[in-house]
C-alpha cells in the first residue's frame, strides 16, 4: 500500500520542522514515521527546484547520537590459583610393575599380573611357537 502523496510545500514544511527540532534527520524521521530515504529525496528535489534548505547544524551533528547510559560495574578479582607441586618421581607403590618381561632383539614384551592367560599363550606362540602347558 502506497503512502498518500505529500505536496512540495508540505515537504518543505516537514523538512524545516525537522531541521529546527534539534534532532538528527534520522531520529526525526523515525519519530514521525517517515522513511529517511524519502526524506532525503524530498530535500534533493526541492534543492533542484531552487529552494533553500538549511544544512543540519553542527550542534545537531555533535549531539545526534542517542545517549548511552553508563553503568558502573564492580569487578571482583579472580581468586588466586595456587600452583601445587607435583611429584615427578612416580610412587612405586601405586605404579603397576610388569611381572614378566621378555626381550627378543629390539622387541620388549611385558606381562602384568592381571594379563589374560589366553593373551599370554597367543603372544608366545606368535613369538616362536612356545606352547604353554595347561
Amino acid at each position: 500500500m502506497r503512502s498518500k502523496r505529500i505536496s512540495a510545500d508540505e515537504q518543505f514544511l516537514l523538512i524545516m520542522e525537522c531541521r529546527q527540532s534539534g534532532l538528527s534527520d534520522y531520529q526525526w524521521c523515525q519519530m514521525n514515521d517517515i522513511n529517511p530515504g524519502t526524506f532525503y529525496n524530498w530535500i534533493s528535489r526541492l534543492r533542484k527546484r531552487g529552494m533553500v534548505i538549511p544544512m543540519l547544524s553542527d550542534q545537531v551533528k555533535k549531539t545526534s547520537a542517542p545517549l548511552q547510559e553508563v553503568v558502573k560495574v564492580n569487578l571482583m578479582p579472580a581468586p588466586l590459583q595456587v600452583e601445587q607441586n607435583t611429584c615427578i618421581v612416580p610412587d612405586l607403590a601405586t605404579k603397576e610393575l610388569p611381572t614378566v618381561e621378555i626381550l627378543i632383539g629390539n622387541a620388549t614384551i611385558r606381562f602384568f599380573n592381571n594379563t589374560d592367560k589366553n593373551l599370554i599363550e597367543t603372544t608366545l606362540k606368535c613369538m616362536g611357537g612356545v606352547c604353554c602347558a595347561r
